[in-house]
């Protein structure tokens, strides 16, 4: 499952990796190819991992490297089946891997009982508590989906009173990146809304088989009733009715995730030295 949605997703675009590059205005170097670039004898991934969550499978060989005169392949957040393709073409080759980031999923079964059935007893009860409280002291709110600018600068706005880094995230260029990519084919924001009143949304791109939660940001002045875990429950009830297979929660290990049924997998970096 995991390894088909790598090769599905939207970080494999190339109308994504130019947003990328074009945010973080890097020089792609002196040879680039769709999915990497070399410079000085480096060969590295386009983008980076912090806005990248998935990269292709690199068809890597000694020869290509020796073409680029690269002596360095240095890459990042590949899952272990693309590991062991590259490891495979290089058995004589000095090969370093160490553990990189994890991304969280979650496979989505046929009904949304069996999904509620399917979590740990004690993260069942945890979410059915707040979804009983969430609905007696807002009975009229409602999940919806846009791409228009309003709800987009509202994503935006909420994400700016959040904690820490993530408050501190959305610099001018990336509200411009995230504006930009929100124009692409299936990236789309869900929203929780009640009235006039947004409570919280979610950045995602979505196609026939499930969604990607790429961000996510939420009305602090209602967080005693957990905006976030709910329109994210929500989300993932409407995506069981329409037959979709999955939610991927896609890179970090917030304990949110794991409390709404998502599962770790491990990504790699790997160094080829020639």
């Amino acid at each position: 499952m995991i390894v088909d949605q790598i090769k599905h997703s939207p970080f494999l675009t190339e109308e994504f990796l130019k947003l990328v590059v074009q945010l973080e205005d890097r020089v792609d170097g002196d040879v680039h190819s769709e999915f990497y670039s070399v410079k000085n004898g480096l060969l590295s991934n386009k983008g980076s991992r912090d806005f990248v969550d998935y990269r292709p499978s690199l068809k890597l060989t000694s020869q290509l490297l020796d073409d680029l005169q690269c002596k360095i392949a240095s890459l990042d957040s590949l899952h272990f089946s693309q590991i062991q393709e590259i490891t495979d073409a290089f058995t004589n080759t000095s090969v370093k891997i160490v553990k990189g980031d994890q991304a969280v999923n979650l496979v989505l079964p046929e009904t949304y009982d069996k999904y509620l059935i399917e979590l740990p007893r004690k993260k069942r009860h945890e979410l059915k508590r707040k979804k009983s409280r969430f609905e007696s002291l807002h009975p009229n709110a409602v999940l919806k989906e846009s791409k228009s600018d309003d709800v987009f600068d509202v994503f935006v706005e909420l994400h700016k009173t959040s904690e820490g880094e993530k408050g501190a995230f959305m610099k001018d260029d990336v509200i411009e990146f995230f504006r930009n990519l929100l124009t692409l084919n299936g990236w789309k924001i869900y929203y929780l809304e009640e009235g006039t009143t947004i409570l919280a949304c979610c950045f995602v791109f979505e196609n026939e088989k499930g969604c990607y939660l790429y961000n996510s940001s939420k009305n602090n002045n209602f967080n005693d009733i957990n905006p976030g875990i709910i329109i994210i429950d929500k989300i993932i009830e409407k995506l069981i009715s329409n037959k979709h297979v999955f939610f991927d929660f896609l890179k970090g290990t917030e304990r949110y995730k794991f409390d709404l049924g998502g599962t770790s997998t491990q990504l790699y970096d790997i160094q080829v030295n020639l």
